[in-house]
């Protein structure tokens, strides 16, 4: 099991040159579902035109403790509006399969070869992908489609259901990064609230930058306990600079 010991985290987000741990409000999204981690940084007015910054600029959003830091998101610049000045998109690798445009035709594959070639087109050199066979195709044909869609219609036509993201900048699918340890959230301890929404349990927890999606965490609440693997989390800061996360999975009634 995976204890650490907890204070009051901080933010640190790097774009290009520029590190930055003050003047700012984030907001991280992460999900297996969405495929595509991103968040939203606020700038201060004091920040507001001083950085220098443009699309595809390299970024990285980090939450830790002292000097333990963990990355929420690897990525980079998105800028998308008019006022990106005011505020700045950062979203993970999974932007190079959003923008890349797949026209393929493919004679006898599995989709391993689908989707190497759609890595390969994005520029992705790391990635994991299952090693299960799934059987042949005699013809698959991709007619302009995202690099996302593409993958999207790969599990489609074989009819399968392999997550697929980014996690540290490797792209896994039907897969996930090694977990050499487990962590607890206790109640009374790191659980500050557990609510059922849906077939979702929604977390209220003091901010654990080490737990991200597809994890396996072990619940210790009264409305609920057992090992469950992370669905999606959310972690933001208000004006007052306190970091709130929320870790949602499913289980239980």
């Amino acid at each position: 099991m995976g204890y650490k010991k907890l204070i009051s985290p901080e933010f640190r987000i790097t774009i290009g040159n520029y590190e930055i741990t003050n003047g700012i409000e984030v907001e991280c999204f992460s999900s297996r579902e969405s495929h595509m981690d991103w968040g939203r940084v606020e700038l201060s007015p004091q920040l507001q035109g001083v950085l220098q910054f443009k699309d595809m600029d390299m970024a990285r959003v980090e939450l830790g403790y002292e000097d333990d830091f963990d990355s929420l998101i690897d990525g980079y610049v998105r800028c998308e509006s008019a006022d990106y000045w005011k505020e700045i998109t950062i979203k993970d690798d999974m932007m190079k399969l959003d923008r890349v445009t797949i026209k393929a035709s493919f004679v006898d594959c599995e989709p391993q070869d689908v989707i190497r070639y759609v890595l390969t087109c994005s520029g992705i050199e790391d990635y994991v992908l299952s090693d299960e066979h799934y059987g042949k195709k005699a013809l698959f044909v991709v007619d302009q489609k995202s690099g996302i869609n593409t993958i999207a219609e790969v599990n489609s036509a074989w009819g399968i259901k392999n997550p697929f993201f980014f996690q540290k900048k490797v792209f896994y699918w039907g897969t996930r990064e090694d977990q050499n340890e487990m962590y607890v959230l206790e109640e009374g301890q790191t659980i500050l609230t557990l609510n059922k929404y849906g077939n979702l349990w929604e977390a209220e927890t003091i901010a654990v930058p080490w737990i991200h999606h597809s994890q396996e965490v072990e619940v210790q609440h009264s409305k609920y306990s057992g090992i469950v693997t992370v669905e999606k989390t959310i972690v933001r800061s208000d004006d007052t600079g306190a970091v709130h996360m929320y870790v949602y999975f499913s289980g239980g009634k």
